[in-house]
């Protein structure tokens, strides 16, 4: 039977007080089930300090059958990404998670050495996605954003996609990743899809089938 501490709520409950160690010193804000535009995609830890770096779970009780596209959705937003796994996935999510991608082994209780262990530290993704990135912030962020930036004549009636897209295309990515960063920490009320609508009524859920729509969907494949 496996041990209670490698489902999903135990080893969440197990990660954060280990982020924050890893972080011990600087300040780190982690969001949980942090939705990826709009929601078509779930972080289950996002934590937010000089970089962004995403935690996505998977127990012993999961299969990995969804995880090549969370890693698609990933790699278009995180700085930093990592892969916590029970011990039986270890050896199949090697071919699937990209080499900079850092992997935290979940171990036994009974193990001395602790339940958490980073066996591959992360590194800086190579190929973030500018548009994906803007993508995280709200209309009214994304439109608040352009006004302080100077960018935001002739859009202001546009819709989310060319609000980012001007975002991306206009203002370096490191810069970018920077404001993004600044206002996911600052922001209040974030989880569900029914709360981003109520602050913004204009949002409609993203479209499988544009490209556009879902711009971290189609570059990693």
């Amino acid at each position: 039977m496996p041990n209670q501490a490698l489902n999903d709520v135990g080893i969440r409950e197990l990660l954060l007080p280990f982020i924050h160690l890893e972080h011990a010193g600087h300040e780190v804000k982690c969001l949980e089930e942090f939705a990826i535009y709009g929601g078509a995609n779930r972080a289950d830890v996002a934590a937010l300090n000089g970089c962004s770096h995403g935690y996505e779970i998977k127990s012993e009780l999961d299969t990995l059958e969804r995880l090549r596209r969370q890693v698609e959705a990933y790699c278009a937003v995180f700085e930093r990404a990592t892969l916590v796994s029970a011990p039986r996935h270890l050896d199949h999510i090697k071919g699937i998670v990209p080499d900079w991608w850092g992997i935290i082994e979940v171990r036994s209780s009974d193990n001395p050495d602790g339940l958490l262990r980073r066996t591959r530290e992360s590194k800086l993704n190579p190929a973030p996605s500018g548009v994906a990135i803007a993508s995280l912030l709200w209309r009214a962020e994304l439109l608040d954003l352009l006004s302080r930036l100077g960018l935001d004549s002739g859009v202001r009636s546009k819709p989310v996609e060319a609000l980012a897209g001007r975002l991306a295309v206009h203002v370096q990515l490191d810069r970018l990743s920077s404001h993004v960063r600044e206002i996911l920490r600052a922001r209040g009320e974030w989880r569900s899809a029914a709360r981003l609508k109520q602050c913004d009524d204009s949002f409609q859920p993203p479209s499988r089938r544009s490209r556009f729509r879902t711009p971290y969907l189609n570059i990693y494949r």
